[in-house]
């Protein structure tokens, strides 16, 4: 309300006053000669003091009246703020398109900057970011929106992100400035960055074989300690798939434990794998399935090499399956071989019986019985290569176990062995030969060596009818040369052949 409007108000109310006051005494007068002087004196007292009071602002304040009025004509216009912008969690700031000064501020911003309500006003939002981002044209001379460091009342700083949006308010442009406090996100996106680099830093440096592959088993991450047991560089490794290094016939094994540790999550146990060189090596691993941030799936590996391990124990075992007499595998070695043969492995077996051992052994002594079983070994192993093992079965029974043996290989060592039997000068001997079908066990394999050899047998000692004996086994042996033999082991019918060939004797 103005001055000359307020002016004309008082003295309406003291006129008023005086109006009232003058009938109270009219009627008061009239009734009473006693008290009416005295109470007419009383009443004006009052009127006088009451137009007094209604002066007093305009007669004693005038100069500090002025003084407000001059106050209120320099100050900026008041601004009057929507109650849900001062009550908003989010800090927000209102400011002057013109002048880039703050003209208001809710608590939530004064909180996170540390001053007080009313001293935001006093700022320009310059003031707050100090070290903040190129401005943007579109914004004039405010900072870019986005990330920029803050600081705070207390000189410390803390990273927020701005959004600007302009509106119109009190007849004038203005933006609205909201500040998200990104500190505590990037502090964990710096620490989250920090964790990753000393992770890679300790694989990189790890004696022990840490390596990373997807559910396909391709390759993502090797470490050098990988690279080095295989024999290859941590480069020719990237993107190869794991498959490639296994041993052929375990390609269902691998695709299982890719089945396996997705469903379980974790995958421990041994894992046998070819190096550069054509060998292989033996590691003991314990996987674990990752989800990354992304949601794919990715296997953590973590491996020791125990190929040494791996090599003594097996050194130990053949130690344990070996004969005391003539240091040839026993029996148990026969499972060893077989578990360690690769599913569709093609092998061969070689039954061989010393002749007439009893006899011999009657005839000398015990003793002379030992050393020809012990020459008989000594000279098989002489004639096997070093991944064959020769058992002994029984007191004068050995079998010898070719791995990895074709038609040609077979052949080549049946030749070797009869030229060998036909020169002997010791104890004579018979021998059956059998090779692997699909799917037949060791067992069956050796079983039908076994039948060949009595076959054989048989044969030798029904061609025996006049002469020397020895010559007219050699004659029934010659009949069947080394080809045709392994040719009989490989057939069905080598029984029957056999027969016909000593009926034709």
């Amino acid at each position: 309300m103005n001055a000359p409007l307020r002016s004309a108000a008082v003295v309406g109310k003291c006129l008023a006053i005086l109006a009232l006051s003058s009938a109270l005494v009219v009627v008061i007068g009239g009734t009473s000669h006693v008290f009416g002087r005295p109470l007419i004196a009383l009443l004006l007292t009052a009127i006088i003091a009451a137009v007094l009071v209604s002066l007093r602002p305009r007669l004693f304040l005038a100069p500090l009246g002025a003084a407000e009025r001059l106050d209120e004509r320099s100050a900026p216009p008041a601004i009057n703020v929507d109650p849900l912008f001062l009550m908003s969690p989010s800090p927000a700031l209102l400011v002057d398109c013109e002048s880039r000064g703050i003209l208001a501020a809710n608590q939530a911003a004064a909180d996170l900057y540390g001053y007080a309500l009313g001293d935001l006003g006093h700022l320009s939002l310059a003031a707050l970011l100090p070290v903040a981002a190129t401005p943007d044209e579109a914004q004039g001379d405010l900072p870019a929106a986005g990330l920029a460091r803050h600081q705070r009342a207390d000189g410390s700083s803390f990273w927020g992100e701005l959004q600007y949006s302009r509106i119109e308010h009190a007849a004038h442009a203005a933006w609205l400035v909201t500040i998200t406090d990104v500190s505590t996100r990037m502090n964990l996106a710096r620490n989250l960055e920090n964790s990753e680099r000393l992770a890679a830093d300790l694989i990189e440096l790890s004696l022990g074989i840490v390596f990373i592959h997807d559910l396909n088993g391709d390759l993502r991450t090797v470490n050098p300690a990988f690279a080095q047991a295989l024999g290859y560089t941590a480069e020719e490794l990237a993107g190869r798939n794991l498959g490639e290094f296994l041993p052929p016939g375990q390609c269902g094994a691998f695709g299982g434990y890719l089945s396996s540790i997705d469903q379980d999550g974790v995958s421990d146990g041994v894992i046998r794998l070819r190096t550069r060189d054509g060998g292989e090596c033996v590691w003991e691993y314990r996987n674990r399935l990752r989800l990354g941030s992304d949601g794919g799936k990715s296997i953590l590996c973590c491996a020791i090499d125990i190929s040494e391990r791996s090599r003594n124990e097996r050194r130990l075992l053949e130690t344990r399956n070996k004969d005391p007499l003539t240091g040839c595998y026993t029996r148990p070695h026969l499972q060893v071989f077989e578990e360690a043969a690769e599913p569709a492995a093609c092998w061969a077996a070689i039954v061989i019986e010393m002749d007439h051992f009893q006899r011999y052994t009657d005839s000398h002594d015990h003793r002379a019985g030992e050393q020809a079983i012990i020459g008989t070994a000594r000279m098989l192993e002489g004639m096997v290569r070093s991944d064959d093992s020769v058992v002994r079965l029984g007191a004068d029974e050995f079998v010898i176990l070719l791995r990895r043996c074709d038609q040609a290989t077979l052949e080549s060592f049946v030749g070797r062995l009869q030229r060998l039997r036909d020169n002997q000068a010791g104890v004579p001997f018979t021998f059956g030969l059998a090779m692997r079908k699909d799917g037949e066990n060791l067992t069956e394999t050796i079983h039908r060596a076994d039948r060949q050899l009595v076959e054989r047998r048989v044969i030798e000692r029904s061609s025996i009818r006049v002469g020397n004996p020895r010559e007219a086994r050699l004659l029934a042996h010659r009949r069947l040369p080394s080809a045709r033999l392994a040719e009989l082991a490989a057939a069905e019918g080598e029984i029957l052949v056999l027969r016909d060939a000593g009926s034709s004797a």
